[in-house]
């Protein structure tokens, strides 16, 4: 009769799987963390580039939608005085508001809550920017100081000649100044 061989027992003779899957998984750990290290690498190299090729020209914000110089729209001025006094009337620090982000000052409560209810109608058409130079291509702020109200709509203009010119053509400007905006805001 044949012997067949006596299998080695557990204790004597260890089955190396577990040292290898050990071996495996640090290398597994180890790739991991190679890995990780080049994408950080090359998400720095990339932050750093995009910072090298942002130059002041490249880097600068679109304008503002609303003429806010120091963030205060209408140099301050509350615009629903233009529609209920007829005049320019500096609004009040205790009476403003925060649209579209610049702040709203209003002489008045009412002329604040006026605002609130429907502020298309009291803001200045063009974001409060010179509807005379709009009209001819490029932007200046408007000065609340020299304003014309035509078909329900506050414009500011930036100087006496620019407000002059306004009114011998406002149909014509008008129609210019339309075309361009908001579009200028993105050259």
């Amino acid at each position: 009769m044949t012997r067949r061989p006596a299998m080695p027992s557990p204790q004597s003779h260890p089955i190396p799987t577990p040292r290898i899957a050990r071996l495996r998984e640090g290398k597994v750990r180890h790739l991991g963390a190679v890995v990780r290290s080049m994408m950080a690498v090359l998400a720095v190299g990339s932050v750093v580039a995009l910072a090298a090729a942002l130059t002041p020209e490249t880097a600068r914000a679109d304008p503002a939608l609303v003429s806010a110089p120091r963030g205060v729209a209408a140099g301050g001025h509350d615009v629903v005085a233009f529609f209920q006094d007829g005049t320019a009337v500096l609004g009040q620090q205790t009476h403003a508001i925060l649209w579209h982000g610049a702040v709203w000052r209003f002489a008045s409560s009412q002329n604040q809550e006026r605002f609130e209810l429907n502020p298309r109608a009291y803001a200045p058409r063009f974001g409060g920017y010179c509807a005379y130079a709009l009209s001819k291509g490029y932007l200046a702020p408007g000065n609340p100081t020299l304003w014309v109200i035509a078909d329900d709509r506050l414009y500011l203009l930036n100087n006496p000649s620019a407000l002059a010119a306004w009114q011998a053509e406002r149909q014509a400007l008008i129609a210019a100044a339309e075309g361009r905006w908001p579009k200028i805001l993105r050259k």
